[in-house]
């Protein structure tokens, strides 16, 4: 016969569970701490921030702003990015026309369409 829900006997979840639960974490930690301390892995030579080293790639959506660092010097490529994505921002301000219809926002469509192509050949660029 099966029992409902109601008949069947049940067990706290506080002290059994999480008694188990604690245990199993600790027990886990601990392997972790005792792997670290017997068999530690050694370092490599200190890292120099001011040096990137030359095999190092960015991801291809950052390679537009691992070129602009490349190619500007280096205050205006970490400004230059922040700038352009403020003017994006911006734009639903400056083009405060009531049409809706693209091809009527000329300033809208031509600052998402020239951001979207400096995007699109500084990724291109940095691919090399």
């Amino acid at each position: 016969m099966k029992g409902n829900a109601s008949t069947r006997p049940t067990i706290p979840f506080i002290p059994h569970h999480i008694s188990a639960e604690v245990s199993v974490a600790l027990f886990v930690v601990g392997g972790i701490f005792y792997l670290a301390g017997m068999a530690p892995h050694g370092l490599g030579e200190p890292a120099n921030p001011l040096v990137t080293p030359p095999h190092i790639k960015p991801e291809w959506y950052f390679l537009w702003a691992f070129q602009l660092l490349r190619m500007l010097p280096k205050l205006l490529g970490i400004l230059l990015p922040g700038a352009i994505f403020g003017l994006l921002f911006l734009v639903p301000w400056l083009e405060r026309r009531e049409e809706r219809h693209p091809a009527r926002r000329p300033l809208a469509v031509g600052m998402m369409t020239g951001s979207f192509l400096l995007l699109v050949i500084l990724t291109v660029m940095g691919l090399n």
